[in-house]
């Protein structure tokens, strides 16, 4: 007997390149001066390498920043129908995120369930802020918008 889940295929979100980053190596110097300067620049290294992050890796990290904000009851599929928003079950939390990758810089798209009797905006900005800031701090990149959408609201247990 087979699964009555649909289940996503490996290529997830293929429409969206990998983001990649430099391998970069860092090199402080101290100027000896007498005025306690130090000089930052880039070491140019043959074997410094590249680093690719997958879009799902992306959503994982502002799905966990999502949930843990107040407010939130849980992520919702982006696909769901007006009125019938369900809650993802943890293994599927990253369904409930859109990744775009441009130019090295990232854009998310949250779809979330609030808890009934808080105020939308005020959630809204905070999710926005707090997947801003797992995002950018977990990658050093600029994420350039995170647009949240209210998918339902619910009464918490």
């Amino acid at each position: 007997m087979t699964s009555r889940r649909r289940r996503e295929p490996d290529n997830y979100n293929s429409k969206t390149a990998p983001l990649s980053l430099t391998g970069q190596l860092y090199a402080t110097e101290y100027l000896g001066s007498g005025t306690g300067e130090l000089r930052t620049g880039h070491l140019e290294d043959e074997g410094s390498g590249k680093i690719e992050v997958s879009p799902r890796a992306i959503s994982h990290l502002a799905s966990r920043a999502a949930q843990s904000s107040y407010g939130v009851v849980g992520l919702a599929s982006r696909h769901a129908r007006p009125g019938w928003a369900e809650l993802l079950h943890r293994e599927e939390v990253y369904k409930g995120v859109d990744v775009n990758i441009t130019q090295g810089s990232v854009i998310i798209d949250l779809y979330v369930i609030i808890e009934y009797g808080t105020r939308i905006s005020e959630v809204a900005r905070n999710i926005m802020s707090n997947a801003k800031f797992a995002v950018e701090a977990a990658l050093g990149v600029p994420v350039v918008q995170v647009n949240v959408n209210v998918q339902g609201i619910r009464v918490s247990k």
